[in-house]
C-alpha cells in the first residue's frame, strides 16, 4: 500500500509570518501541513490559514491545539472548549486530526472525559483526537510531574487515539522503539524529529543526534501503520537564510519517503542508540 504524505508541522516557526511560512513548506515539496494553533491570530480561526494554504497547494491534514504553556490563554483556559472549537475548526479545513496534550494532574474532568467520552467524540464529529506523548521535568535527578500518562504504556491504557512525539519520548527517557510497539494499536499521528539526549526537547533534523530513526521508520513501513507522519523540526538556526532552510526541510522529507519504501524490519537484540 502507499505511504500517506508527510506531513510538516508549522509550529516551529513561530517567528516567521504565516504565509512565509507556507511559502517555505510549499517549496520544500510538502503537500500537507500541520498547522499549529498559537498566539498569532491568524492561526485561530480557519478561514485565513485555509485560503493561504490552498493557494500554495498545500492540504492542512492536521490541527495541534494550544496547549502549550505559551498558549495556555488561547481559546480559554478550559480544555475541553479548546478541544471542541479545535474540532470545529478541523472540519473547516478538512483537516482529520487535532492534536492535543493530556492532562494535567488536577484536570480532572479532562482526564474522564479522555477516558470515557473520547472515542465516541471524535466518531461522531469525524475528527481524530489525538493525545499527544509528553514529559517531565528533571531536577537534580528527580521526575517532577505535571501532566498525568507520562508513561507511554499508561497513555496508551487511558486515551483511545494517540500522537507519538519521539522528541517527548527521549526527554521522558523512553526507547522510542520500545514505544512505538507499547502505542501502535492506537497511534494516529508520530511527530518526528531526532534529539540530542541532554534533557532538552531539541527537536533536532533526523540525521542529527542520537535516536534511531532509521529503524523506527523501517518498523513503521513494517508494520503497516496508516496514521500521518509530521515533522516537527527546529528551524531557529536557520532564521534569515531561506535557502538553507528550504535544502534542510527537502532533505529530511525525501529522508523519510525514502525509508517508508523499503520497509526493512528492526533487527531484533541490536543496540538501539
Amino acid at each position: 500500500m502507499s505511504t500517506p504524505p508527510v506531513q510538516c508541522s508549522t509550529g516551529p516557526f513561530w517567528a516567521y509570518e504565516l504565509d512565509h511560512c507556507l511559502d517555505l513548506l510549499a517549496e520544500a515539496g510538502f503537500t500537507e501541513i500541520e498547522l499549529m494553533v498559537t498566539r498569532d491570530r491568524r492561526t485561530q480561526e480557519p478561514s485565513l490559514p485555509l485560503k493561504l494554504a490552498t493557494a500554495r497547494g498545500l492540504k492542512i491534514a492536521s490541527v495541534h491545539g494550544p496547549f502549550l504553556a505559551i498558549t495556555k490563554t488561547v481559546w480559554g483556559p478550559d480544555p475541553l472548549g479548546k478541544i471542541k472549537r479545535g474540532v470545529e475548526m478541523c472540519k473547516e479545513v478538512g483537516a482529520t486530526t487535532y492534536v492535543v496534550h493530556p492532562p494535567f494532574l488536577w484536570e480532572r474532568a479532562y482526564a474522564r472525559w479522555v477516558m470515557e467520552e473520547a472515542e465516541g467524540f471524535s466518531a461522531e464529529h469525524g475528527v481524530k483526537v489525538a493525545v499527544e506523548t509528553m514529559y517531565p521535568v528533571w531536577m537534580a535527578g528527580r521526575k517532577m510531574r505535571a501532566y498525568r500518562w507520562l508513561d507511554p504504556s499508561a497513555l496508551a491504557h487511558a486515551a483511545p487515539l494517540l500522537a507519538m512525539d519521539t522528541s517527548h519520548l527521549t526527554v521522558a527517557r523512553h526507547d522510542i522503539l520500545d514505544s512505538y510497539e507499547i502505542l501502535a494499536p492506537r497511534l494516529v499521528h508520530i511527530h518526528l524529529s531526532n534529539n540530542a539526549g541532554d534533557g532538552r526537547d531539541g527537536h533536532l533534523e533526523l540525521d542529527q543526534g542520537i535516536l534511531p530513526i532509521d529503524r523506527l521508520l523501517g518498523e513503521v513501513a513494517r508494520s503497516g501503520y496508516r496514521g500521518a507522519i509530521s515533522l516537527e523540526l527546529s528551524v531557529r538556526r536557520y532564521i534569515e537564510r531561506h535557502e538553507e532552510l528550504v535544502k534542510m526541510l527537502r532533505r529530511n522529507r525525501q529522508l523519510v519517503e525514502d525509508r517508508l519504501d523499503r520497509p526493512e524490519p528492526v533487527e531484533k537484540g541490536l543496540p538501539r542508540r
